[in-house]
């Protein structure tokens, strides 16, 4: 039997996809005046090239996962990851508390870079004495990587366009590496057991009557779990029940692109509105994702239906601000109802084959932590 993800682990994950978007916005809304984005962003934006800005950054997006991918199946000693994780996680909180620093005080410009690199070297050496700081130290990392490059490619007018290009270019990566070549599965599994801050999860524990499950696999869990301290799990296993783990997980940049996408609306063209309307609908298509997910049991790419909700977001706020742009609202809406059906079709078709079980049985009995 397979275990199905339960919702309150689905709810955790939402609700720390919510935080970080919103805490992003509020930074920018808050900290950022419009007149103060407008000069950054056209001192050290994208500008004209925006679109090799892209393609930059999304080819050291593949080579990171590649070596990363490599890293973890040929190394298996922890000091390597945890000094991987150490850089990539203070640099990200790096930026976010200097951007926040500045922005309240700025003339201490000397002052703010010690205070924020300070900052970002604590919570890595938080997170490595109290292993539970996982999911805030990823949250925290998440909105710094959103910020940075929503900003960054906020260049007005064309920013918002390179940002959401950048995550269609990711949705398809991501879309191969889950359904074709896999290795984000690999990733994904490897960054839960080592417990690196790449990932937000939630993890629980449940019993089940023994009649639920199939005889090997009801005593494959009662194996596991035997040597467990608590009297109430093992009072629970006398009875005849038996402990089944539940556990759902999302990538740090599944919460960072999504930011990054709202961010750079706001930065281009100054709508809060549009911004908040953009967080709305990546949110639905974060429950999409998870909907699908436990629905035909397997890993669902997260990226392609958060860029899918993200184009029909650009068609709501097109047709409501410039109706007469008809045919650009169109293509918006219908490029996120073509993303959202490929998704479909192609986890029923997985399903079919078995693989989706497959993927989750896999995915379920190792990724413990």
């Amino acid at each position: 039997m397979v275990r199905l993800i339960e919702y309150r682990q689905l709810t955790s994950i939402l609700a720390m996809f919510l935080i970080v978007q919103l805490a992003g916005l509020l930074i920018v809304f808050y900290l950022l005046a419009p007149a103060e984005v407008t000069i950054g962003t056209t001192a050290g934006g994208v500008s004209g090239s925006g679109g090799v800005s892209v393609l930059f950054y999304f080819v050291y997006l593949i080579a990171a996962a590649v070596v990363m991918y490599f890293l973890f199946k040929k190394y298996h000693g922890p000091r390597l990851f945890v000094a991987i994780e150490a850089i990539v996680v203070a640099s990200a909180a790096f930026y976010l508390f200097l951007i926040v620093l500045t922005a309240l005080f700025p003339d201490g410009a000397n002052y703010n870079i010690a205070v924020a690199l300070v900052s970002g070297v604590a919570l890595v050496a938080a997170k490595n004495k109290w292993p539970g700081l996982r999911n805030f130290t990823a949250v925290i990392a998440s909105v710094g990587v959103g910020l940075v490059l929503g900003i960054f490619f906020g260049s007005p007018p064309a920013g918002f366009i390179y940002a959401l290009t950048f995550m269609a270019l990711v949705a398809v990566y991501d879309y191969v590496a889950v359904f074709i070549t896999k290795h984000m599965i690999t990733l994904g599994r490897e960054s839960v057991n080592r417990n690196l801050a790449f990932m937000v999860g939630s993890y629980d524990v449940e019993v089940l009557p023994k009649g639920y499950l199939k005889a090997k696999e009801a005593s494959r869990l009662s194996k596991e779990f035997g040597v467990v301290k608590s009297g109430q799990l093992k009072r629970l296993m006398k009875s005849g029940n038996v402990p089944m783990p539940s556990f759902s997980a999302l990538g740090a940049g599944d919460l960072a692109i999504p930011l990054m996408v709202a961010v750079s609306a706001y930065v281009s063209y100054l709508s809060y509105f549009f911004s908040a309307l953009l967080v709305a609908c990546s949110c639905l298509g974060l429950v999409f994702a998870m909907y699908v997910s436990k629905r035909y049991r397997m890993a669902l790419p997260a990226i392609p239906p958060l860029f899918a909700f993200a184009s029909i977001g650009l068609g709501i706020y097109v047709m409501l601000t410039t109706p007469s742009d008809w045919h650009l609202y169109s293509l918006a809406f219908i490029e996120g109802i073509v993303v959202l059906a490929i998704m479909w079709i192609t986890a029923v078709n997985q399903y079919r084959k078995g693989a989706g079980q497959a993927l989750m049985q896999k995915r379920t009995t190792s990724s413990r932590s």
